[in-house]
């Protein structure tokens, strides 16, 4: 029995070591036929890259990041337009391979299926948000309009003219502000008996220019010139009439404002900073007088603002006139701004009441802002003195009526004419003499206490509705009155108050 056991144990040994013996025989010829009969495997090297956003509403086109990402390896490269992102956020970038099996198998060789590729690369990086790529616009900042400012003399007595003297008597102001000059007028008080005699010319030293702003004026082609005493005025080149013509029957001979002999523009676009000097002389005998006062009123910005485009020329009629328009005298003093209101309320289908108009307006000592002094006060005082309203609030409350209403200064006489020729009645203000009808004027500067704001008044201040003109007359509704005025003499009145009214414009 042990024999039998001992037997069978050596054979399953044996048995054993030829299986072993046959297997590492035959495995290399194996493996080498098994391997031969696989197909080769050709892969394309073009991905196509799938771009996942885990945030809504951040916009990134492929061809952008195309610019930034090779999209073979998943690699960042360097680039001008990428710039550094925050880590909040991951954009997954997968690319996948298009893969094309080409085999020439041998007969006996079983075909083989090619599997699908799985992705080689996963690769993160914080997203890029649009501002990464498109460089931001810088914004052009809008420069602030241009600051009024008055500059006026520091004179403790008024300077004496020598008679018939070239030289004459100057007097001068420094200003310290680096700002450049967009407009400047010239503001003139000189007391003389015969202003035809007197030449006034503005200097700034640190440029050199110098303006004759009045040389001799009066009566045109006279070598006398204006007979009549004394001047008070603003000179600016935007005013309707040339002071080289002027020339009043009773002083003062020339008031409101009116253009210089050379224009002030020579100055615009030049540093208002520096020693600015008036030259006033008498160049013929008999005759003396004084400069009491002169300022200078300049508009200035860092930079000149940008050319106003010339508006197109408007063929208006040689006469024109608005018609069905009529009016009452004013209650009170001083309340013709409340008249006229009404009355030019009525035109347009409002029927407003004089005295509650009046009382609806805001008070001030500042008439840009409210009516300054009592309605019942005393007429020819400026503010803070008994006065009235100027166009601005009065064209507030008309809007606030439900009227078409806007207020202007500095407006040009053909802007009124096409107002009338428009059909549209226009309130302006002018200067009112004792029986109401339009005289010249006398302009000052004055200085609100409670606002700051430096505007233009004058005693006789006065409000009319023009509603008709022709080439040398206009006519004004004055209370309850129509009356015909020179052209002329119109145009000096309006004046005073640098050209205000109130028009039926947006």
């Amino acid at each position: 029995m042990r024999n039998i056991k001992a037997r069978f144990f050596s054979l399953c040994i044996g048995t054993i070591l030829v299986l072993l013996f046959l297997i590492l025989f035959t495995l290399p010829g194996l493996a080498k036929a098994t391997f031969s009969q696989l197909p080769r495997i050709t892969a394309s090297s073009t991905p196509t890259t799938t771009i996942r956003a885990s945030i809504p509403g951040v916009l990134i086109d492929d061809t952008t990041l195309a610019r930034a990402v090779n999209s073979t390896f998943g690699q960042l490269i360097s680039s001008p337009e990428v710039k550094s992102a925050g880590p909040a956020d991951i954009i997954q970038i997968t690319p996948d391979y298009t893969l094309s099996a080409s085999a020439t198998p041998s007969p006996s060789a079983p075909e083989l299926a090619v599997p699908s590729p799985q992705p080689t690369k996963v690769f993160y990086f914080p997203i890029l948000s649009k501002e990464h790529f498109v460089p931001t616009p810088t914004a052009t900042p809008t420069p602030p309009p241009p600051e009024t400012v008055l500059y006026c003399d520091s004179l403790p007595d008024p300077l004496s003219i020598p008679d018939d003297d070239p030289n004459g008597v100057a007097d001068q102001i420094t200003i310290l502000d680096g700002r450049i000059i967009t407009s400047l007028d010239l503001y003139l008080n000189i007391s003389h008996t015969w202003v035809g005699d007197l030449v006034v010319t503005l200097t700034n030293p640190d440029t050199g220019e110098t303006v004759t702003a009045l040389n001799r004026p009066g009566i045109s082609g006279s070598e006398l010139g204006c007979g009549v005493g004394n001047i008070i005025t603003i000179l600016d080149d935007k005013a309707a009439q040339p002071v080289a013509d002027q020339c009043a029957s009773y002083a003062p001979a020339i008031s409101g404002i009116y253009r210089p002999h050379q224009q002030l523009a020579a100055f615009i676009g030049k540093g208002i900073s520096g020693t600015w000097r008036i030259n006033v002389s008498d160049r013929y005998p008999n005759d003396t007088g004084r400069l009491n006062h002169w300022c200078l009123e300049a508009a200035l910005a860092d930079t000149l603002p940008a050319p106003t485009p010339s508006p197109t020329p408007v063929n208006l009629p040689d006469s024109a006139s608005v018609y069905g328009l009529y009016g009452q005298d004013q209650q009170f003093t001083l309340d013709c701004e409340s008249r006229s209101a009404v009355d030019w309320a009525r035109y347009f289908g409002f029927d407003l009441n004089e005295l509650q108009f009046l009382d609806y307006l805001p008070r001030s000592d500042d008439p840009e802002v409210g009516f300054v002094g009592d309605p019942q006060g005393t007429w020819g005082s400026i503010p803070p003195d008994d006065y009235g309203v100027h166009a601005p609030p009065v064209a507030a409350l008309l809007r606030d009526y439900g009227l078409t209403a806007s207020s202007y200064r500095t407006l040009q006489w053909d802007d009124l004419r096409a107002e009338i020729a428009s059909g549209h009645p226009a309130i302006v203000w002018i200067i009112g003499g004792v029986s109401r009808n339009l005289v010249n004027g006398i302009p000052h500067y004055y200085t609100a206490p409670s606002t700051g704001n430096t505007t233009i008044v004058a005693p006789g201040e006065h409000t009319v509705i023009l509603v008709g003109y022709t080439p040398d007359s206009v006519t004004v509704l004055n209370g309850e009155r129509l009356v015909d005025i020179p052209l002329d003499q119109f145009l000096d009145s309006w004046s005073v108050l640098d050209f205000m009214a109130v028009l039926a414009r947006p």
